[in-house]
């Protein structure tokens, strides 16, 4: 007769309970609103694109992913530009039922900066620089919904990081 290993046992039922918490929690209502829109990097003195996402975990809680591109500016035969990566979590307060919302806003960072030179010599010549930072955002939101499907949202955060900036997006969601 073969002994029976306990601890496999034990490590699978663990494994059962985990999974059964993190199916529950999903089943709450989490609400899914996708956009974007246009954004002003004052590090770079530049307009960008913002694509975002926004998870709603509780009634008054979210996460929020997304993807800024700002273009730079050009002076000069110099030119910058940024990418940003955020993750933020923001807290909701209802300010006008179901239209108004603000929110204090806190997240992570990533941004990849790059910057180069085209000039004439003898002959053409490109000079290019690029450096990447993680920071942490802290800012602050408001939201007016216009329907149930679609609102529009303002965020001026500021990233502290080794290139620390003010960065302001405003934009659309769409509830999906």
């Amino acid at each position: 007769m073969k002994l029976v290993n306990i601890k496999r046992f034990k490590n699978k039922k663990a494994l059962l309970v985990f999974g059964l918490i993190i199916m529950g929690a999903f089943q709450t209502q989490a609400q899914i609103a996708i956009g974007g829109g246009l954004g002003y990097n004052e590090k770079i003195s530049a307009p960008g694109v913002t694509v975002k996402a926004e998870f709603t975990i509780t009634d008054d809680i979210a996460v929020s992913p997304g993807v800024s591109y700002f273009f730079g500016n050009s002076l000069y035969g110099f030119n910058q530009n940024t990418l940003a990566i955020d993750v933020n979590a923001h807290y909701f307060f209802e300010i006008i039922e179901s239209k108004l919302k603000i929110y204090p806003l806190l997240g992570l960072n990533y941004s990849s900066y790059k910057s180069g030179a085209s000039y004439y010599s003898f002959y053409y010549d490109t000079y290019e620089v690029s450096d990447n930072a993680f920071g942490v955002n802290i800012g602050a939101g408001g939201r007016w919904k216009f329907s149930e499907k679609l609102s529009v949202y303002l965020e001026p955060k500021y990233v502290i990081s080794e290139y620390e900036q003010i960065i302001i997006n405003a934009g659309i969601l769409f509830q999906l």
